[in-house]
C-alpha cells in the first residue's frame, strides 16, 4: 500500500470523525443517568467489575446504554461492531450457531473449532463464553454493552488478549410489574417476536420470563437446485428470578435455552483458472481446475456480480442445528457501604450437528459431518473495597471445559488420490476429545494519593492444564498414547500485570497512561492429520499494550470526546495454518507460535448533543498492523510482508439522530454510516478472498407515543457484497492448494417493527 493512499484515507477518516464520529463505547450494564443543564447523560460502566463513570475509567471502553440499545435494530453482535473503533465482527458461516470472528485492534481468530481459544472475551452477565460458536450473542433483553479494547488480562483473564465485549441482560425487578413485546416482519420473510414479563412476588422476590422467535428464508440462490437456501429458525426461552432475603443480600439466577435450526451454511468456491489475473502466483486452484473443470471462470464473483449464486451438492442442503443451555447464578453481599462480596457461577453447553459442503460444486469433493458437544463451568469469587483514597478488587477463579467432536470427512477426488476409480468417495473418520482446567487469582487496586493523581496496579496469575485425545484409524500410534483414555497433556502458567496512572485535570478532563498485558492460552490442534500434529502442543501468545488516553467533555457537557493512542507488541503469536499431510483428508491444521507483530493506532469516540433535537455521534480508528517476524513452518520462508487478518487500517462511524414531536408523540430518524477499510481474511492473503473497502449504511424511522413504538428499519442498505469469511483448502507456500472458499455478509434487510411496553 502506498503512503499517499494511506495518508489520504487517514485524512478522510479524521475529517469524518471531526464531523461526528463515534458512539459512546462499550460494556455490560452500561447505564445512562440524567444530566443537568441539557448536557449528555452520565454513563455508568462495569468495565472493571464495579460501577464507575465512563469518563473516570483509565482504559479504552465504548458503551451502549439501555436507551441506545432499544433504538438500534441489531440482530446480534455483528451489527453492533459500529459502536466502537478498530472493531470488526463477522459471522464465520462455518457451521451452525453463527460462530463469531471478532477482531479488535487487529487481533482476532478465524477458526470455528472449539479447540481454538478466542482472542476476545464475550462476557454475558459476568460469565465468559469460551468458544466462538455461541459468542455471537443475540440482541435480546440486552440493557447494556461495553467494548473494552486492548488486553484485559488482570480482571478477565485468559483469552481476552484483544479485549472484552461485556453484555448485561435485564434482571427481574421486585419494584413493580413490567412487560414488553416486540413484533417485526421484513424481507426474506423475516419474522421477529420477543418479549418478557416481570412479576414481583412480595417486596423481595421477582420472577421474569422471556422468550423469542426469529426466522427468515434463505439469502442465497443455489443454481444447481434452482432455489434459495440458507433458511434459519431460532427459538429461546429465559426464566429468571431475583431474591433479596436481606437488605444487603441479592441472589440472581437465569436459565437460557435456545434452539437454532438452519440449512447448512453456504460457501462459494473461488478456485481460479491457471493464469487468472486474480491469481498472480499462477498456482492457486490449478489442481482443482485441472481435474474437475470447476474454476471460478464459470461462476459470478459475488463482489462484482450476482453475490448469491452458488453451486452446491445436487441434493437439498442438510438441516443443521445448534442448541444451547446457559445457567447463570450470582450472589451479591454488601458487607458495608464500602465492602462487597460477589460470587458468579456459569454453566454453558452446546449441542450441534451439520453436514457441510465445502467445495460448493455439484460434485461430492469435500464434505463433512460434524456432530459436536461442548460444556464449560466457571466459578468466580471476589471481594471489592471502595474507599475515598483506596479501592481494590481481589478474587479467585476456576474454569473447566470439555469438548468432543466426531468428524466424518467425505473426500471425492477419485482417481486424483490413491489411484482410485473416478467417482469414489472416501470416508475419513476422526474423533477428538479435549478438556481444560484453569485456575487463577487476581488483584486490581486504585490508590488516589491526592485529588488529581490516581495510581492503578493489578495482576493475575493463571495456571492452565489441557488434555487432548484423538481417535483416528490413520494413526495407529494413538492406540498407545494420545487417545481419550490416555490423552496428551500439557500445562502452562502465566502472570499478567497492569499499571496505569490517571491525572484528573478538572471535572471535564482526564488524562491517563496505561501498560497492560494479556495472553491467549496454549493448546493442542483440533484437526490433526499426523501423530506429531496431534501430540505437539503450542504455547500461549502474549500482547504488551502501551496506551495514552484522554477523556473530556466540552461545551457545557454537550460534547464528549475520548481518544487513545496505543502501541502493542504481539509475541509468540499463534498462527493456524492448513498444511498437506499425504494421508487422511490430505491436510491438517497446525497451530504454531510462528510470528511476532506490532500494532500501533489511534482511536476517537465522540458524542455531541448539538441541540435538543439533533445529536451526532461517531468513532474513528486508525491501525498500523504488521508482522515483525513470520516464518513458514514447512519451508522456513520469510512471510513477514503478509498482512494480518481482519486488520483494516481505518474504521469510522458517523451516527446522526434527529428527533422532534409529532402526532402527540416523538418522531426520530437515525442513521449509521460505517466505513471499513480493505482487509485480508486468509493466512496467505489469497487474492480470491481479499475484501475491498466497505461503506455500510443502517437507518431507521421511528415514532413513539406513550408505550407504543413503531419503527421502519433497514440494515446494510448500501448492499455491501464483502466477504465475511475466507479459507484456503490445503494451502501452504510449497503446495498452494486446491481452492479458496468464501462466504458473504448478510444482504440488505429491512422491515417494520412494533414494540409495546406495559
Amino acid at each position: 500500500m502506498h503512503i499517499s493512499q494511506r495518508s489520504s484515507r487517514l485524512a478522510l477518516a479524521v475529517a469524518m470523525a471531526l464531523g461526528g464520529a463515534t458512539s459512546a463505547p462499550v460494556t455490560v450494564v452500561a447505564q445512562e443517568t440524567a444530566a443537568s443543564g441539557g448536557g449528555l447523560e452520565e454513563i455508568i460502566v462495569t468495565a472493571r467489575k464495579r460501577e464507575e463513570n465512563l469518563q473516570e475509567v483509565a482504559t479504552s471502553v465504548s458503551a451502549l446504554g439501555s436507551e441506545e440499545i432499544a433504538r438500534r435494530f441489531d440482530v446480534d453482535l455483528q451489527s453492533m461492531s459500529n459502536a466502537a473503533p478498530n472493531v470488526v465482527i463477522d459471522d464465520l458461516q462455518q457451521g451452525p450457531g453463527s460462530p463469531a470472528a471478532i477482531s479488535i485492534r487487529g487481533i482476532g481468530t478465524t477458526d470455528v473449532e472449539k479447540s481454538f481459544d478466542p482472542t476476545t472475551g464475550v462476557v454475558v452477565d459476568e460469565v465468559f463464553i469460551g468458544v466462538n460458536s455461541g459468542a455471537m450473542i443475540k440482541a435480546l433483553d440486552i440493557v447494556g454493552m461495553e467494548i473494552l479494547r486492548g488486553p484485559q488480562g488482570t480482571l478477565f483473564g485468559r483469552n481476552s488478549i484483544a479485549g472484552v465485549i461485556n453484555v448485561t441482560r435485564g434482571r427481574p425487578d421486585p419494584e413493580g410489574f413490567g412487560a414488553s413485546v416486540r413484533l417485526g416482519y421484513g424481507n426474506y420473510d423475516d419474522q421477529q417476536f420477543d418479549g418478557y414479563v416481570n412479576v414481583p412476588l412480595g417486596d423481595s422476590f421477582a420472577f421474569k420470563l422471556g422468550g423469542a422467535y426469529r426466522a427468515h428464508d434463505g439469502w442465497f440462490y443455489n443454481r444447481t437446485l434452482g432455489k434459495d437456501v440458507g433458511e434459519t429458525e431460532y427459538k429461546s426461552i429465559s426464566p429468571a428470578f431475583t431474591w433479596r432475603p436481606m437488605e444487603n443480600l441479592e441472589l440472581y439466577y437465569r436459565f437460557d435455552k435456545s434452539w437454532q435450526d438452519q440449512d447448512a451454511n453456504v460457501v462459494l468456491n473461488m478456485a481460479q483458472a491457471p493464469g487468472d489475473p486474480l491469481d498472480p502466483v499462477g498456482t492457486g486452484g490449478q489442481v482443482f481446475c485441472f481435474y474437475y473443470n470447476q474454476c471460478a471462470q464459470g461462476l459470478e464473483n459475488p463482489q462484482s456480480g450476482d453475490r448469491y449464486v452458488v453451486l452446491q451438492d445436487g441434493d437439498d442442503p442438510y438441516q443443521s442445528y445448534f442448541d444451547t443451555d446457559m445457567h447463570v447464578a450470582n450472589a451479591r453481599w454488601d458487607l458495608s457501604d464500602a465492602n462487597q462480596v460477589v460470587y458468579v457461577f456459569g454453566l454453558f453447553k452446546t449441542d450441534e450437528q451439520v453436514y457441510q459442503d465445502w467445495d460448493a460444486t455439484p460434485l461430492t469433493l469435500y464434505h463433512t459431518d460434524r456432530p459436536a458437544e461442548y460444556e464449560q463451568t466457571s466459578h468466580e469469587l471476589r471481594f471489592t473495597h471502595t474507599g475515598e483514597r483506596l479501592s481494590y478488587t481481589l478474587g479467585a477463579y476456576y474454569w473447566n471445559s470439555e469438548y468432543n467432536i466426531d468428524l466424518m470427512s467425505y473426500i471425492g477426488f477419485g482417481d486424483f488420490l490413491f489411484g482410485l476409480p473416478a467417482g469414489t468417495v472416501l470416508e475419513v473418520p476422526q474423533s477428538v476429545e479435549q478438556e481444560t482446567d484453569s485456575t487463577a487469582v487476581f488483584f486490581e487496586g486504585d490508590w488516589k494519593f491526592n485529588d488529581q493523581w490516581t495510581l492503578t496496579v493489578g495482576g493475575r496469575y493463571t495456571k492452565d492444564e489441557k488434555t487432548s485425545g484423538v481417535v483416528d484409524p490413520i494413526m495407529p500410534e494413538l492406540a498407545d498414547k494420545g487417545n481419550p483414555g490416555n490423552p496428551f497433556e500439557e500445562s502452562w502458567s502465566q502472570f499478567s500485570p497492569k499499571v496505569s496512572l490517571r491525572y484528573t485535570y478538572s471535572d471535564d478532563l482526564m488524562i491517563y497512561g496505561l501498560y497492560s498485558e494479556g495472553f491467549r492460552a496454549g493448546g493442542f490442534s483440533g484437526r490433526p492429520g499426523t501423530y506429531e500434529g496431534a501430540a505437539t502442543p503450542y504455547d500461549p501468545e502474549t500482547v504488551d499494550n502501551f496506551e495514552l488516553g484522554v477523556k473530556s467533555e466540552w461545551l457545557d457537557g454537550t460534547l464528549r470526546l475520548n481518544a487513545s493512542l496505543f502501541s502493542m507488541q504481539y509475541k509468540d503469536k499463534q498462527e493456524e495454518q492448513s498444511v498437506p499431510t499425504g494421508q487422511g483428508t490430505g491436510q491438517q491444521t497446525l497451530v504454531l507460535n510462528a510470528s511476532e507483530a506490532e500494532l500501533n493506532g489511534v482511536e476517537f469516540d465522540f458524542t455531541w448533543q448539538a441541540t435538543e433535537m439533533f445529536r451526532l455521534a461517531g468513532n474513528l480508528g486508525f491501525l498500523d498492523a504488521s508482522y515483525k517476524k513470520l516464518v513458514d513452518p514447512v519451508t522456513l520462508t520469510d512471510l513477514s510482508d503478509l498482512e494480518l487478518r481482519r486488520a483494516p487500517e481505518l474504521t469510522a462511524t458517523i451516527s446522526p439522530t434527529l428527533e422532534w414531536p409529532m402526532l402527540g408523540g416523538d418522531m426520530w430518524v437515525q442513521a449509521d454510516f460505517r466505513y471499513i477499510d480493505e482487509q485480508e481474511l486468509t493466512f496467505l492473503n489469497s487474492p480470491q478472498s481479499h475484501v475491498d473497502a466497505q461503506n455500510v449504511v443502517d437507518a431507521s424511522i421511528n415514532w413513539r407515543r406513550d408505550a407504543l413504538t413503531v419503527s421502519l428499519w433497514g440494515l446494510n442498505l448500501s448492499e455491501e457484497d464483502a466477504w465475511s469469511q475466507g479459507y484456503d483448502v490445503g494451502t501452504s507456500v510449497t503446495f498452494p492448494g486446491l481452492w479458496t472458499y468464501t462466504a458473504t455478509r448478510p444482504p440488505r434487510t429491512y422491515g417494520l417493527r412494533l414494540m409495546m411496553n406495559f
